[in-house]
């Protein structure tokens, strides 16, 4: 992966935020956030290069984090990560605007892929 990329991990779980922080912390700059409410909060004000978000939060879950994204005009890569495989969730999240679903568990190898194809797919869009 190109350089440290600033990355926010939003899950309402701080072993789950820990656990990934650890798979990508030599890659990543990270900046955690336990909620969609505070994620929306840090992506208002600071700059982002790629989101991993839960889908199942308490409050504000990961739908809802990436439709007032894009109510608001926040384009950043977004990697959902979720235990849910079935098809009809990963087409309904990528309709709202992630990039790449990435299921658990979650290995080094399978979020770096993640994570490249994300970011290989935002850079396409916005050139």
């Amino acid at each position: 992966m190109p350089g440290m990329i600033k990355t926010l991990v939003v899950d309402d779980s701080p072993t789950s935020r820990a656990i990934v922080a650890r798979l990508i912390d030599q890659d990543c700059s990270i900046v955690q956030a336990s909620s969609g409410v505070e994620a929306l909060g840090l992506l208002g004000s600071g700059e982002f290069d790629l989101l991993l978000l839960d889908l199942l939060m308490p409050g504000m879950d990961g739908k809802a984090v990436l439709a007032a994204m894009r109510e608001r005009g926040i384009a950043v890569p977004v990697v959902v990560i979720t235990a849910d495989i079935q098809e009809r969730t990963k087409a309904s999240l990528t309709e709202l605007g992630a990039s790449v679903v990435a299921n658990k568990p979650l290995t080094r190898a399978k979020l770096v892929a993640a994570i490249g194809e994300a970011l290989a797919s935002h850079r396409g869009l916005s050139s």
